[in-house]
């Protein structure tokens, strides 16, 4: 009797799970089939109502060349510094300072900080600066931080030794012009003057020092190889006996203060000044206001109100109904 008991027992599990298997075959089969539907009548229903989103693509033509006409083009271009006396956020904060200027047309103010005519200041239309990030810390820059994602999220790594200067101008020829400026106007700066005076004293120092230590680890080595060890051992005509001296390698020792001599000699020559230019402004090849560029953002605009307007003649009488 236990058996069979048993054995009655294992049958209806089975019979529970071919129940369970097939009834979640059905339903996955089921809401599949009513996808397909859904997607269906959506395609059947944007068809019938084409004519909606043909005028919505004729509206983005027609106003995306009605804009680039009136509205006076302007471009953008990139500058690359590397911050040589401090962190990048003093020398970033100083230019969105800049920035601020030209945002609310203050273009005295900005003309007289950049050393520029009225009319050189006049062209430029925005000045802002992002950090460079750095996803996985591996030391490779994997972009610019444009929308600004990254400034707190600490599994990215922000990159603190150069950043971008992202202007844009009505006149590509003051670009020139532009860089030398924001060149002056950061080493104009007082702080970052004395902080770069105090940096540069220190490079000096360290090198003396260094060179300092290279000759004195340069010439004990040299003593140590030329000593006869035998002639050691002997003192007055008397044989003393002396463990083996142990010979010490300096090699490492060597190449790491030839390092840091490298090291200060670079920073002293390249990196003298407040900042230095690591790529220049370039002059760009078309206006960042262009035909395309406008229909690309008004295009969504349009289709959206040609899907609620589709959508509201289509039910209008059940929603003036309810």
């Amino acid at each position: 009797m236990p058996t069979n008991s048993n054995q009655n027992a294992s049958n209806n599990n089975e019979i529970d799970l071919i129940t369970l298997f097939t009834k979640l075959g059905e339903f996955i089969k089921k809401a599949f089939l009513g996808l397909i539907n859904i997607i269906g009548s959506v395609l059947v229903f944007l068809l019938r109502k084409w004519y909606y989103f043909a005028v919505a693509v004729l509206l983005t033509i027609v106003s995306a060349y009605i804009l680039n006409k009136i509205s006076e083009p302007f471009f953008h271009s990139e500058l690359v510094i590397r911050s040589n006396v401090t962190h990048n956020q003093p020398i970033m904060s100083s230019v969105n300072k800049l920035g601020e200027y030209a945002d609310a047309g203050n273009y005295s103010a900005l003309a007289s900080q950049l050393n520029l005519s009225l009319e050189e200041a006049g062209a430029i239309k925005e000045l802002k600066t992002y950090w460079y990030y750095d996803i996985g810390g591996d030391g490779i820059f994997d972009g610019i931080d444009k929308e600004e994602r990254f400034l707190s999220d600490t599994s990215v790594v922000t990159i603190d030794s150069v950043f971008v200067v992202d202007a844009a101008i009505y006149d590509p020829g003051i670009l020139e012009k532009l860089e030398k400026s924001l060149v002056h106007y950061l080493e104009a700066n007082p702080y970052l003057e004395a902080l770069n005076n105090q940096r540069l004293s220190n490079l000096k120092a360290q090198l003396i020092q260094t060179e300092y230590e290279i000759a004195k680890l340069d010439s004990l080595q040299r003593r140590e190889y030329y000593t006869d060890t035998d002639q050691l051992r002997q003192k007055e005509g008397q044989v003393v006996f002396t463990s083996e001296k142990t010979v010490r390698i300096y090699h490492n020792d060597m190449f790491r203060l030839l390092k840091w001599k490298q090291d200060y000699e670079r920073d002293l020559n390249i990196y003298s000044d407040v900042v230095t230019i690591v790529e220049g402004f370039t002059i760009p090849v078309k206006p960042d206001n262009g035909t395309t560029k406008y229909a690309k953002k008004l295009i969504w605009y349009y289709l959206g109100l040609a899907l609620l307007l589709s959508l509201i003649v289509t039910f209008r009488k059940k929603i003036w109904v309810s």
